[in-house]
């Protein structure tokens, strides 16, 4: 006797995934996304609060120079007694010094905040000490907490 098979009663093994194993994967990554991606928000920030930072350094030298030279921060402003010209960085908009007080505002990541190194300055004994004032427009709290963590001089509030 002769044996014949149908093609159709033949086991298949199927191979691959199923959909529950790749909903799955999805929400797991859609989970790492959601820790990832404020992270690196963050990250993002305070690298460009460096670079804000290192733009205002030459300005702050600047002005500690001229407030020693003349004994006071009165004529300590940008574009003279050494001070450079204004300029812009990827990430800051503007830079301003007007009696020692340096202002920039920022761009891209750090737009809409504003952050100014307030000089104080003692004329009798030459000491000159900073203060810093972070200030974002809107809600944007994150930007203040990355300002305030990059700028480390003392809080012109008194606190660090």
């Amino acid at each position: 006797m002769q044996q014949t098979t149908i093609p159709h009663l033949i086991a298949h093994h199927q191979s691959g995934f199923t959909l529950i194993e790749l909903m799955v994967v999805i929400a797991i990554i859609a989970i790492l996304s959601a820790a990832g991606i404020p992270a690196y928000q963050s990250y993002i920030q305070k690298a460009a609060m460096t670079d804000m930072l290192q733009a205002m350094m030459p300005y702050k030298t600047a002005i500690e120079l001229c407030a020693l030279e003349q004994g006071s921060l009165s004529e300590c402003n940008i574009g003279a007694s050494g001070i450079p010209q204004s300029k812009s960085t990827t990430y800051v908009s503007s830079l301003n010094v007007s009696q020692g007080i340096i202002t920039a505002v920022g761009q891209q990541a750090l737009k809409g905040l504003t952050a100014s190194l307030t000089p104080q300055f003692d004329s009798t004994s030459g000491d000159l000490s900073w203060q810093k004032n972070c200030q974002a427009s809107g809600e944007n709290s994150a930007l203040v907490t990355a300002c305030e963590q990059v700028l480390r001089f003392p809080s012109a509030g008194g606190s660090q």
